[in-house]
């Protein structure tokens, strides 16, 4: 039996990290939306890999500003944020006030409750309720931290989608000099050629 030929294989890929996430926040966010049962830990995942991905992509495009960005790099992903956009000459008038940067406030604090958790009381005020067939189910509700409230459904999930995907349009469309496509995976190749006998 003959030994099978050799061949000297080489491959390389370009990852868009910020894109990859992206893909993931939709993912886990359809997931959720399709099998209501758990959804809430699915739209929680799709929020925070939405706040993963908007960071990613500031980190992404950070070096190709700034020659200084592993300097910059160590900045709370706001920071950044108002530094580029200050940069690119990137501009929203309506502030954090309004969206689409109050989701993204917003959003970077879930962000943040959520990688720096904390056990803690939820004690809402008492209530004057009346006595009828609702009270028994009015008693089985578990009252919800503010990060629990944001997850009960998709609507925060698809919001933060839905405004960090504004957000970022007018950042990359200021970026000077060639760039990929918005929230494009990166390219990669590979290549065979016979080894030396």
């Amino acid at each position: 039996m003959a030994k099978p030929r050799k061949a000297i294989v080489t491959k390389e890929r370009t990852v868009h990290t910020y894109s990859e996430l992206w893909h993931a926040s939709h993912c886990v966010l359809q997931s959720g939306i399709r099998e209501p049962r758990g959804s809430s830990w699915q739209f929680l995942s799709s929020a925070v890999l939405t706040a993963f991905a908007f960071e990613a992509y500031l980190n992404h495009v950070g070096p190709t500003v700034f020659s200084c960005w592993p300097e910059l790099e160590r900045l709370p992903p706001w920071a950044k944020f108002e530094l580029l956009c200050e940069t690119l000459t990137v501009g929203f008038p309506s502030g954090p006030e309004k969206r689409p940067l109050q989701t993204i406030v917003k959003l970077l604090e879930f962000r943040n409750t959520m990688a720096h958790g904390r056990s803690g009381d939820v004690k809402p005020k008492p209530e004057l309720r009346d006595t009828n067939e609702k009270l028994d189910a009015y008693l089985g509700e578990r009252p919800l931290a503010d990060w629990e409230r944001l997850i009960r459904t998709e609507k925060f999930a698809q919001r933060a989608r839905e405004d960090v995907k504004l957000t970022l349009e007018k950042l990359h469309s200021a970026r000077h000099g060639p760039k990929e496509g918005l929230f494009t995976f990166g390219l990669g190749f590979h290549r065979a050629t016979p080894a030396p006998s």
